[in-house]
């Protein structure tokens, strides 16, 4: 079998060689003369996403057959590897650019070292940390620039090409064919386990809406525990516990107990107080958020809202109410309103979303008056975007862009 790491190896044979090793593959687009394959000219993640729709790829691998087939059809295709359960596997992604060696000398300095395993480095610099995990931790963010990808994530495998120019390579000997990948270490699903990040920054808290908090804190109310404002630490309601050992962060409603060795967010909360909580689904959520109405003004131009930051209970709420794992993508009718100051508010389903930026609001002020005059009301399309939840400290906030003449 031609190894992996071999320099002349393509992204066909290398692909074959990772499904004969048990793992799920799937064929990613690759960046052409600046542009992603999928032609996309906003695409966000040029040359690191699947082809084709992967659902089946996170249950059960493809087959070589099946893998041929793919790679015959697009030749220069990047090579995708499913993480998680279906191929027993978890990825440390560490990106330098956001502090990722830093950070993850810091994880090993309190935790342990890693040891050797398996490792690639990416075009664009960072490190890929291959490990073995029959029973993987969710995907989460494990610090600033250090994030596990495990269950319902992948990663972009060697010798893909990255948009920078340059290949993502295996280290030297240490290849999936040079050598095995070493087990997942405990401390890392300890630290997954627990949601809370190491490295934040002094000050920020992850981005929950006042709603949520609150019904975080009625969770525990139930549980017969008081929340005080900020990170602190009590007794744990589900052992006999006489040391505080739970911690919980308010603001954040993340929670663990480091004699229960649990703890997640408001849905694992609710799995240990018996009570059923809806499922957080992985895709992103599609739909039309609030009423349906007449656009009086038609038009592509995109214009960018301003404060949404104080209107995420609003957003939330027009968007169903509950997060998923990948976030909203929500179209929406919002209605332009001029205000006595000069300011022209944004509501989507009678909710005050934001506003529009100074230089919009004098541009569009005049169409806006002139088609209230004429209709009664000035409306456009919108989009509501973001809102996800990945677990830990990786929440989303909503985002709202118009599209106005």
């Amino acid at each position: 079998m031609i190894t992996p790491d071999a320099e002349s190896l393509a992204p066909a044979a290398a692909a074959l060689a990772y499904a004969e090793l048990g793992w799920s593959v799937i064929p990613v687009h690759v960046v052409h003369e600046g542009r992603c394959s999928c032609g996309r000219t906003d695409c966000a993640a040029p040359g690191k996403h699947p082809r084709l729709r992967w659902d089946d790829a996170q249950r059960r691998p493809a087959s070589p057959a099946q893998v041929a087939s793919w790679w015959r059809r697009w030749p220069d295709a990047n090579v995708g590897v499913v993480t998680g359960a279906v191929s027993r596997l978890a990825v440390l992604d560490i990106d330098p650019r956001h502090g990722g060696d830093v950070a993850l000398d810091d994880l090993q300095a309190g935790w342990g070292a890693l040891g050797e395993t398996v490792s690639s480095t990416t075009g664009g610099g960072g490190r890929h940390l291959w490990f073995q995990a029959t029973e993987p931790p969710a995907s989460t963010v494990l610090a600033d620039g250090v994030e596990l990808k495990a269950e319902g994530a992948m990663v972009v495998a060697p010798p893909s090409l990255h948009r920078s120019g340059r290949r993502y390579r295996w280290e030297p000997g240490r290849s999936p064919m040079a050598r095995s990948p070493a087990a997942l270490p405990d401390w890392i699903r300890l630290v997954a386990g627990t949601g809370f990040r190491t490295g934040r920054r002094r000050g920020t808290v992850p981005v929950r809406t006042e709603a949520e908090r609150a019904e975080f804190s009625a969770a525990w109310r139930r549980a017969g525990v008081v929340l005080r404002p900020g990170d602190n630490s009590y007794l744990c309601p589900f052992h006999d516990d006489h040391h505080p050992s739970l911690h919980v962060d308010a603001e954040g409603c993340r929670w663990y107990c480091f004699a229960c060795r649990d703890g997640g967010g408001i849905g694992r909360l609710r799995e240990r107080l018996g009570e059923a909580h809806p499922l957080r689904l992985r895709r992103r959520i599609r739909g039309f958020a609030g009423p349906r109405r007449r656009v009086t003004m038609a038009g592509d131009r995109p214009v960018a809202v301003i404060g949404e930051a104080a209107h995420q209970d609003e957003l939330l709420a027009l968007t169903g109410g509950r997060r998923s794992y990948a976030g909203v993508q929500m179209e929406a009718v919002a209605e332009l309103v001029p205000t006595d100051d000069g300011v022209i508010e944004v509501r989507i389903g009678g909710l005050t979303v934001g506003v529009l930026a100074p230089d919009d609001a004098e541009r569009l002020g005049p169409l806006v008056a002139e088609t209230i005059d004429a209709f009664g009301s000035a409306t456009c399309r919108a989009e509501i975007r973001g809102g996800w939840d990945r677990g830990g400290d990786d929440v989303g906030m909503f985002g709202v862009e118009l599209f106005c003449p």
